[in-house]
């Protein structure tokens, strides 16, 4: 078995994985309203602590999930045949998913963008 050097923050957020009973995140999407099969990753391996975190602090932590994901330690899914819709509360309750929201109305009724509908992919975090 490989041995990894982790710094703090992929110690603690390893160690919030395997304490977790489920560990969800999501990615946030934009579609396109004229082509369905359009879409793009607004922001990916979102993970939140509070519907108030900030940007840096979300990006942060995908860069760490990332991280554990490239080292082996922990295992990333967007595809799950089932989930707990209060898992995922948190997310639609965020500032950061407003944002998502106001980038997307913004963009309705633009003829130059194509991203107008905001969307989430549920995904959870399994420690291997």
């Amino acid at each position: 078995m490989k041995q990894w050097i982790l710094n703090k923050s992929e110690y603690d957020l390893l160690m919030a994985v395997r304490k977790a009973r489920r560990f969800p995140i999501a990615r946030f999407e934009l579609h396109c309203s004229q082509e369905p099969e359009l879409r793009i990753t607004a922001l990916n391996h979102v993970c939140l602590t509070s519907p108030e975190d900030s940007m840096e602090a979300v990006k942060a932590r995908a860069a760490v999930l990332e991280s554990l994901q490239k080292k082996g330690l922990v295992r990333i899914s967007y595809s799950l045949p089932a989930y707990v819709q209060s898992d995922y509360r948190i997310f639609y309750q965020s500032q950061i998913y407003e944002l998502l929201c106001h980038t997307a109305m913004e963009a309705q009724g633009q003829p130059d963008f194509l991203f107008d509908l905001p969307a989430m992919r549920f995904g959870q975090v399994f420690p291997l």
